[in-house]
């Protein structure tokens, strides 16, 4: 992997794991209502887990940026991933909260 990679992976990876969450959120509990599993949390829950890591390691290559610039897209980057991962720590209660069978 490059520098810029994990630099700008709570940009990138950040938004990409919580579109597919959403998407999966849309499928899954059709299937937890007939198995009475909680697919859909657990994947919420996996996908802040994935956001909240591209986000520590943008916000670990703070330090090795040397331009301003580039440092306040880390600092950018960093954040943004926080963000996804506390929206989809408040999807993944969600889902906790509600009866997938009520749609």
């Amino acid at each position: 992997m490059t520098w810029a990679m994990l630099r700008y992976g709570g940009l990138i990876v950040s938004p990409g794991a919580w579109a597919a969450s959403t998407q999966l959120g849309q499928i899954l509990p059709y299937r937890d209502c007939g198995s009475g599993g909680t697919w859909t949390g657990a994947m919420a829950f996996a996908a802040a887990a994935i956001a909240a890591g591209a986000a520590f390691l943008s916000w670990q290559q703070k330090n090795q940026v040397i331009s301003r610039p580039r440092r306040a897209m880390t600092y950018v980057a960093a954040y943004s991933g926080f963000s996804f991962a506390f929206a989809l720590i408040l999807q993944g209660a969600a889902t906790l909260l509600l009866s997938p069978c009520l749609h």
